[in-house]
């Protein structure tokens, strides 16, 4: 019965947190400046979609619904690419890079700004890997510090099942343990 309570407790501030702090993707994810990418890698790579598509990917898993707006009303971020680094012919040219900016705004005014960047060479698969694929690693992992950054917590249904398989194997281990006396 205590665990009972214990979990609803639980659920309610988790519920409570989400509630006071929904934050949602400004979309579309755009190029602060056309330079920021060499001309031919942004065509072939398509990188803000793949940005905006990793970070609803990431919101979703998390917070259990993409999360995209098209408006700047309530608490939203915005996404822009500011750079790139390295040329195409995938890792055997060399590590790529990207930079991104993201701003929270809360009905439209700036709150707080940071800027990201990410490098790789592609991993063991790196001299196989093409100037497009490094980047879309890149950009993975870019759209879960941005979502890190915005506080934004795993989904609270997620967690409290996780705490409650927890607290099952715990039982488990302890009735184990005094059977065996």
């Amino acid at each position: 019965m205590f665990h009972r309570a214990m979990l609803s407790a639980a659920l309610v501030a988790t519920g409570g947190a989400h509630a006071a702090q929904s934050v949602s993707l400004l979309l579309p994810v755009t190029y602060e400046f056309d330079t920021s990418v060499l001309h031919k890698t942004k065509e072939a790579c398509k990188l803000e979609d793949k940005l905006a598509g990793d970070l609803g990917g990431e919101f979703l898993k998390r917070a259990g619904q993409p999360r995209t707006t098209s408006t700047t009303g309530g608490v939203v971020v915005r996404v822009s690419i500011t750079g790139s680094g390295g040329i195409g012919g995938g890792g055997w040219t060399g590590s790529k890079s990207l930079t991104v900016k993201a701003e929270e705004l809360k009905d439209g005014e700036v709150v707080r700004t940071r800027s990201f960047v990410r490098k790789s060479r592609g991993g063991l698969a790196g001299p196989f890997e093409g100037t497009c694929g490094i980047l879309e690693g890149i950009s993975e992992t870019l759209a879960k510090d941005i979502v890190d950054w915005t506080g934004v917590e795993t989904d609270g249904a997620f967690e409290a099942d996780a705490a409650a398989r927890s607290r099952a194997r715990a039982e488990a281990a302890e009735a184990a343990a005094s059977d065996a006396k």
